[in-house]
């Protein structure tokens, strides 16, 4: 009885849900990439009206104030391979801006006003806005005037800004004001009831878009342990021979207090040569960990190793990823 209460009120709550308004746009996902393959979702908007943050499905995946959603690449290697950004509906372009460097925030001296970056905005009609952020330099081939339909390429994901990892910041807004595509300009749905939330996207993109509370952006193993800066670890260090240490390393999504975390290396044979768990201590929406060992005696033995990493919330494994190195 129980379950068929719950299943009655959360498609109650689903069907109180408003429709879109009639002039909003129906919204595509806005880069050419694979969600969880080729790029991840790291923030959403923020609809704390305070100094926290909570998004629309009252998680921590989002920073304070933030006006839109991060789709990030995993490496900047596919930064330079480029993956192209697309309109997310028909519309005309009102402004662009290029020639801002690809260049991690963190190694600029100031930003003068263009945080960012290289931009385009996107008129829809109706009060309705698209912008495209932190877009590769050079690469924004629309100009102001032209109408595009949706789809239609308009530039390459860059990092250009205020940004410290290549990703496309996109936002909406309606009548000047921010909007979450997830809600629209509808009401947030109850924190304790699941409700599948469209939003303005369209009946694909929300398919793609499914809520995820982590993830692994990129791991690796390694002889050192690399900067915990995406562009300060390009081009990445791998296994550096016999002698030196073998590490483990991970760039992670949301990782909260009381996950447990389990790095595991396993030599050519398939022996396991580094296994070890701990309990996330902090946490945070980005996370870098590591965890390794020194070479044994007379060295490792050559051949290719993998490595296995996962993050457990309770008895649900949230995030896992494997990667390999051979050792010569």
């Amino acid at each position: 009885m129980m379950h068929a209460f719950l299943l009655s009120f959360s498609l109650a709550i689903a069907a109180l849900q408003p429709p879109p308004p009639d002039d909003a746009p129906a919204l595509g996902f806005p880069v050419d990439c694979i969600v969880g393959q080729s790029c991840l979702i790291q923030k959403l908007f923020d609809h704390d009206p305070g100094p926290g943050r909570r998004d629309y499905r009252c998680g921590p995946l989002t920073t304070n104030g933030h006006d839109g959603i991060d789709i990030r690449l995993r490496t900047m290697a596919d930064m330079r391979t480029g993956f192209a950004v697309v309109a997310a509906a028909p519309g005309t372009v009102l402004r662009t801006r290029d020639g801002e460097p690809d260049l991690s925030v963190d190694h600029r001296a100031g930003l003068d006003g263009k945080d960012a970056g290289n931009a385009v905005v996107i008129d829809h009609g109706g009060d309705w806005q698209t912008q495209y952020s932190h877009l590769r330099q050079g690469s924004i081939i629309v100009r102001p005037g032209q109408h595009i339909v949706g789809g239609e390429r308009i530039a390459l994901i860059g990092l250009s800004g205020n940004s410290e990892f290549p990703h496309l910041h996109f936002t909406v807004r309606h009548r000047g004001e921010a909007v979450d595509p997830f809600i629209g300009t509808a009401a947030l749905p109850p924190c304790n009831v699941d409700v599948r939330v469209d939003g303005l996207w369209t009946a694909a993109a929300a398919r793609l878009l499914g809520y995820k509370s982590a993830a692994v952006v990129t791991a690796g193993l390694a002889s050192a342990v690399p900067p915990k800066a995406v562009a300060d670890r390009d081009p990445p260090r791998g296994l550096e021979g016999r002698e030196a240490p073998l590490i483990l390393w991970v760039d992670a999504i949301d990782a909260r207090t009381g996950d447990r975390q389990t790095f595991s290396i396993a030599g050519p044979n398939g022996q396991i040569v580094h296994d070890q768990q701990s309990i996330v201590d902090g946490g945070g929406l980005s996370w870098f960990a590591y965890s390794g060992k020194r070479a044994p005696a007379g060295g490792w033995v050559a051949g290719r190793y993998t490595g296995r990493y996962s993050l457990k919330r309770g008895d649900v494994v949230v995030a896992q990823i494997e990667t390999s190195g051979s050792i010569k």
